[in-house]
């Protein structure tokens, strides 16, 4: 029934962006609407008017993808609530679509596309978090719709020059930071994060320096702190990081810099939800007993 529910979704979605594939506007037009406060033209919808924005997550132009699409949703679905939970959907449906655009290549621009799709994801997230407008069925799909996205996404650029903010890491760990904050995410759904994180942990091979240890920290804070989370569970997840240490320095000075890469970003997404917690005015107990499990992990690692 749900996977049914989404396909129809996606097609009308789909149906919406090839009708709007002939209203094409200029750069200028579209500069000229984030720059008037996203106003919604006269006789038109913001739901019409992000689909039409579709192609633009896929733009090479920053200003277009990040100014003007990605501003926009935010604007008219969190700020304004101009947007309803049925085209929310459909919205939904036609951005998980996105990630799939390219999937499993690196080094070129598609990626774009995925990557401010899974940004865009994270506002219809937050959205839930707070209208609880999707069922418990709606966000474990979407889940493991973004699960799937970020074992397979082999692009972990950040920051490129000319082409901007990539950060598919980033981006797809906002999302998983608002559902985890929502009411139907379940223990289920935390365990699996942790092991997506840690697989992704692994997998890359470069020391992040665009802020991705934050956005994931941020992620795993929104799943810890959860009263029903398992404190064991993730002072199993910090242990694996203590023995990758360990691994690294065995042989003295003569590292290998694929391993270090993945020591250090443990660390410093380690360092990053520490830090939250311990910023916490209402700490919760399994909070607590994630911030003492963080820090413990990080003295072994000095």
């Amino acid at each position: 029934m749900m996977r049914s529910r989404l396909a129809v979704s996606l097609v009308l979605a789909l149906a919406c962006a090839t009708s709007a594939s002939a209203q094409t506007r200029t750069r200028e037009q579209w500069v000229a609407m984030a720059r008037g406060g996203f106003a919604v033209p006269a006789g038109e919808t913001p739901y019409g008017l992000l689909v039409e924005m579709n192609a633009l997550l896929g733009s090479r132009d920053p200003v277009l993808r990040d100014e003007v699409a990605y501003s926009a949703a935010a604007a008219w679905i969190l700020r304004k609530h101009l947007v309803r939970p049925d085209d929310l959907r459909r919205l939904l449906s036609l951005w998980s679509a996105n990630l799939d655009d390219g999937l499993g290549r690196s080094g070129d621009d598609r990626v774009l596309k995925r990557s401010f799709s899974a940004l865009c994801l994270s506002l219809v997230a937050a959205n839930d978090v707070a209208t609880r407008f999707l069922t418990a069925d709606e966000v474990e799909a979407f889940t493991a719709k973004l699960l799937d996205y970020f074992a397979r996404e082999r692009d972990t650029r950040g920051f490129v020059p000319r082409r901007g903010w990539i950060h598919s890491v980033a981006h797809t760990a906002d999302a998983l930071k608002f559902l985890a904050r929502g009411p139907r995410w379940t223990p289920s759904q935390s365990a699996r994060l942790l092991d997506a994180f840690a697989q992704k942990l692994d997998a890359v091979d470069t020391v992040f320096v665009w802020g991705e240890p934050e956005r994931l920290g941020a992620a795993l804070h929104a799943a810890v702190r959860r009263a029903d989370a398992d404190p064991a569970a993730f002072e199993a997840w910090t242990t694996r990081w203590v023995e990758r240490h360990t691994a690294l320095w065995a042989g003295g000075p003569a590292v290998d810099p694929a391993r270090f890469a993945v020591v250090e970003n443990a660390k410093q997404t380690l360092r990053a939800l520490a830090a939250l917690l311990a910023m916490e005015a209402a700490p919760t107990p399994t909070g607590e007993a994630a911030r003492r499990a963080a820090l413990a992990a990080l003295a072994r690692m000095r």
